[in-house]
This record gives structure tokens, C-alpha cells and sequence, in this order.
């Protein structure tokens, strides 16, 4: 059997199967993992996926889930949840420190700690759903008042590794980093480890920061609800979500999909929505927005 290959590669009884993804995915919709496996080491990850590539199956690695929609039909071959926690300090100097985190370390957790630390970089990403490696990926942001914070800001280097199984070191660059944009998004490659450089400041300064930066989305956006967070890029400058409230579709809602009342940038699920609704919904919105103002919205969350 191929769960009993799998287990030669990853460990006795460490892969289950027809495991449902529904309570993994902050949509919390979807169907099963055909095999699955928690990935806790990077040396664990990184074996699953060289696992996957010496047995000829698909792998997909979940993170926190939090910018995808998981299909009512699952995923077929392995899926690795990246949990991976690994954070500690490599080297250290009067104005800063040089500190190794693992792909799969939960995005508000490390900004709540490194802000007690006193280590600036993470604070305004208070609140973000998902894992590092997730939100470098989307070089994931915060827009302030006057300034931007990008999840990638303070990157030096990181360890991928691509589905055939090979891995590399590469520097910041290599990352290509733009707006919701990496470089990995084309190449398909998954991050093991970063390496991150983070100036010594004030902690309870930097903790304020990230309390203001978590109230803010709580009055902006839909918080504590089944979500994928913002559905589409904005385009040229034009806000997707302004295009979509402008058009009068808050509240829009097919079967159990519908478009945020606080954010009209947001699709969340009323508990009962299914794939088809959540492609209706989407490609109604995409519609009325082409039909508007001649724009094509890109998507920002996939479904799998």
C-alpha cells in the first residue's frame, strides 16, 4: 500500500488517511487529505516532500490555510500540514540580532513574541492568520497611516526546497518580492527556514504597535468568521474592494458564499457553502466588476 511506502520514508504511524481538512482551513470548508502528515521538524518536512517526490504522488503543504479555499472533493496524494516552531537567536549585537524561524512558526505568535523581546519587525503583523512561510510567499503586508510593513522587509535568507525534492540556500533577493508577490509562487518551491535580522527597540512600544495594528483590522475587516482573508488584488492603484461595495454587492450572497458587510474584499462562508457557490460567487463578482469598470480582478486566494 502506498500509506505503508510513505511510512518507510516518514515514520510508522505517523501518516493517516481520508483526514478531513475542514477544521484546518480558515474558510473551514473542504474535503479530505488522501494521506496526511504533521510536519513538527524541518527535517521531518523536508523528508515528506523528498517522500512524495520518490514516490511519484502530488504533495501539497498547508500552512495555516488561510489564503486558500480547500475544494469539497479534498486533495488528492500527501498533504503536509507544516508545523515546524523551530526560533532561536544565531548570533547577536548591541543594535540587533540574527535569529533562524521555521516556515511553519504561526504568524501572530511570533509577532507577540519578538515584540516582548524587543526585537522590531514582526509587531505590525499582530493578528495575521497563517505561518511565516505562508505569509512570505504572499509577501504578506500591513499598510499604515504613512508607511508599509512587508513580511519580507526583514528577511536575509532562507533554506526552500523545490517538489522534486531538492533544497537550497538562498539570499533575500532571490525572493523577487513585490506587491502579494514571491518569486516561489512561480517556481512551486516550499520555505524550510528563514534567517531574519531584527533591531533591538522598545518592547512596550513595539507592543502598542501591534495592538493598534490588531484593533485597526478588527474595525476594518471581518474578524472571528470563516474567511480566506481579501479574495482579489487590487488593480492599477484601484482597490478591488472599493469596485465591489461601490457596485452595491455587500451582502451578496450565493448558497452558503457571501461578500463581507465590513469589507467588500472579503468572501466568507456562512457555515454551509459549498465549492460551486464560493465559483459563482466569485466569478459573479468578477463579472460586475468587468462589466463596470473594464477591470479583471486576479485572484489572491486559490482554490485547491
Amino acid at each position: 500500500m502506498l500509506k505503508d511506502e510513505l511510512q518507510e520514508y516518514i515514520g510508522e504511524g505517523h501518516i493517516k488517511d481520508q483526514v478531513s481538512l475542514k477544521p484546518y482551513s480558515t474558510f473551514k470548508m473542504g474535503g479530505p487529505a488522501e494521506y496526511y502528515y504533521e510536519a513538527e521538524t524541518e527535517k521531518g518536512f523536508v523528508n515528506a516532500i523528498k517522500a512524495a517526490h520518490h514516490l511519484h504522488i502530488p504533495c501539497r503543504v498547508l500552512g495555516g490555510a488561510s489564503n486558500i479555499v480547500i475544494h469539497d472533493d479534498g486533495i488528492k496524494g500527501l498533504v503536509i500540514r507544516n508545523m515546524t516552531s523551530e526560533k532561536y537567536i544565531i548570533s547577536q549585537k548591541d543594535d540587533g540580532v540574527r535569529m533562524h524561524i521555521s516556515s511553519g512558526y504561526s504568524m501572530t505568535r511570533l509577532a507577540k513574541e519578538t515584540a516582548a523581546e524587543g526585537l522590531e519587525g514582526f509587531e505590525h503583523h499582530l493578528g495575521l492568520p497563517g505561518t511565516l512561510g505562508g505569509a512570505l510567499f504572499m509577501n504578506s503586508k500591513w499598510v499604515g497611516k504613512e508607511e508599509s510593513y512587508y513580511v519580507g522587509d526583514c528577511l536575509e535568507r532562507a533554506e526552500v526546497i523545490s517538489p522534486l525534492g531538492v533544497s537550497k540556500i538562498v539570499e533575500k533577493d532571490y525572493f523577487q518580492f513585490g506587491y502579494d508577490y514571491s518569486y516561489i509562487q512561480k517556481t512551486g518551491e516550499y520555505i524550510v527556514w528563514t534567517e531574519y535580522v531584527l533591531q533591538k527597540a522598545d518592547a512596550s512600544h513595539l507592543i502598542q504597535q501591534g495592538i493598534e495594528a490588531l484593533e485597526y483590522r478588527k474595525k476594518t475587516q471581518p474578524f472571528g468568521v470563516s474567511t480566506s482573508g481579501c479574495f482579489f488584488k487590487n488593480v492599477d492603484g484601484q482597490s478591488a474592494g472599493k469596485m465591489i461595495d461601490d457596485l452595491g454587492l455587500k451582502g451578496y450572497k450565493i448558497g452558503g458564499a457571501y461578500v463581507s458587510d465590513i469589507h467588500a474584499n472579503f468572501i466568507l462562508n456562512d457555515g454551509s457553502a459549498t465549492t460551486q457557490d464560493v465559483q459563482q460567487l466569485i466569478d459573479y463578482v468578477k463579472n460586475r466588476v468587468k462589466e463596470t469598470y473594464n477591470v479583471v480582478l486576479e485572484q489572491e486566494v486559490s482554490i485547491l
